[in-house]
């Protein structure tokens, strides 16, 4: 265990872990808890055998019990913790064999008893926490059908986190973290006909196709421009953003009488993402939306939102040139006021193919996402992410309500 017990996972809070260990049997490694936990998230009855014979081999180690009390401590305990650096929990395959991932799954487990403390707190309905646990399930089916077994890769865990910590919610298709605005944009609404329109910040480089210079590792040196962004006391002139995700290479001004500032970085949304384990159903992703309306002033009435905010491969709209006009993917996208955001040149290829593509020659093409993608990149295409917003006044689902109100001509 020397190799382990040096590891950077290590040199934080150990000794505050340790002190804070209780004596005897952990919870997290007791038959009843197993069960129990497994049973609210959803998981397969099969997990809970595999679960308990690998606890069990971690409790004749008396290292890799105060291990995993200081793992769960850093996650679930501690104040400080950077949870992002549980990515970097050492491998245990040296002592657990395969079982290394099905440590981390309990460790994961662990966090739920607190997390339930904070959700009856604030009166969360049992659907939503439930239904909002059972992400911690897709990711260890996601781990098994990788490797064969039960477990949880720790690249997760700060994602699941999200979920343990309250930040995160799922509620119908649609998975919700309340967050701050991270983009370089502003948005303004026209106080008299309601239209939205988003500028870029000052200084941000584009192609001549209105994609951030660099994106799809592709540069522009020879068209290449850079957005401006000038406030004074009556007016803003700025670069605008087509609602289809791309800059114009021009600028409006828009007086501040008439326009209103609705959304800067800094500013609290809700970030939008998508889980895997089920189809992508239009009308579902829209209730979403109008779930979250209602649930967010309703159970967190001091943690308000300006908007809803999604970064993600599924917002690429290279997929309305693939994929037919009415595909949920084309469809959800064209709910949103969509942004350009800089993105490599294989963007969401692990998620469509799972681990990714090492040749596009022999990958395979049993979805028609799949089949398009493939065409495109044997094409010599590339694929890009995209970021979209969507503004809680003025949801109306279905009916595209920035594309058909945006006009620079009418602003």
């Amino acid at each position: 265990m020397a190799q382990i017990f040096s590891t950077k996972a290590l040199a934080t809070e150990w000794d505050e872990s340790q002190k804070a260990m209780p004596s005897g049997d952990l919870f997290l490694f007791t038959p009843d808890f197993i069960a129990k936990y497994c049973d609210i998230i959803g998981l397969e009855f099969d997990a809970i055998p595999y679960l308990q014979s690998v606890a069990d081999q971690i409790k004749e180690i008396p290292d890799l019990v105060r291990l995993a009390w200081h793992f769960h401590y850093l996650m679930f305990q501690s104040k400080t913790y950077m949870r992002g650096d549980s990515r970097n929990f050492p491998s245990l395959d040296t002592y657990l064999g395969n079982g290394s991932g099905a440590f981390y799954l309990i460790i994961a487990l662990s966090g739920i008893p607190k997390a339930q403390g904070f959700h009856k707190g604030r009166n969360i309905p049992e659907k939503v926490m439930l239904d909002t646990y059972s992400d911690t399930a897709i990711w260890a089916r996601d781990y098994k059908d990788l490797h064969g077994v039960w477990g949880m890769d720790t690249n997760v865990l700060p994602w699941l986190y999200n979920h343990l910590c309250g930040d995160l919610y799922r509620l119908v298709r649609l998975q919700f973290i309340q967050r701050s605005l991270g983009y370089r944009l502003k948005a303004f609404r026209n106080r008299l006909t309601r239209k939205v329109i988003v500028l870029a910040y000052e200084g941000i480089t584009y192609r001549k196709d209105g994609q951030l210079d660099g994106t799809g590792e592709i540069y522009d040196p020879e068209n290449r421009w850079t957005s401006r962004l000038l406030l004074d006391q009556d007016k803003v002139t700025g670069t605008p953003i087509h609602p289809n995700g791309f800059a114009l290479c021009e600028e409006v001004t828009l007086p501040l009488d008439t326009w209103e500032c609705i959304l800067s970085p800094g500013d609290p949304i809700l970030e939008v993402h998508i889980p895997t384990g089920s189809r992508m159903d239009f009308g579902d992703c829209g209730d979403s939306f109008h779930q979250a309306i209602d649930f967010f002033p309703r159970y967190f009435p001091d943690r308000p939102f300006r908007a809803f905010c999604c970064g993600s491969w599924l917002l690429n709209t290279q997929f309305q040139d693939m994929l037919p006009s009415d595909s949920n993917i084309v469809r959800f996208q064209r709910e949103f006021y969509l942004f350009p955001i800089l993105s490599g040149s294989r963007s969401g290829l692990d998620r469509i193919f799972r681990n990714g593509v090492k040749d596009i020659t022999k990958a395979p093409r049993d979805t028609t996402l799949r089949r398009v993608v493939l065409d495109h990149l044997q094409a010599g295409g590339y694929l890009r992410g995209g970021g979209g917003l969507i503004f809680p006044e003025v949801l109306d689902w279905g009916t595209r309500v920035y594309h058909r109100q945006f006009s620079v001509d009418t602003l």
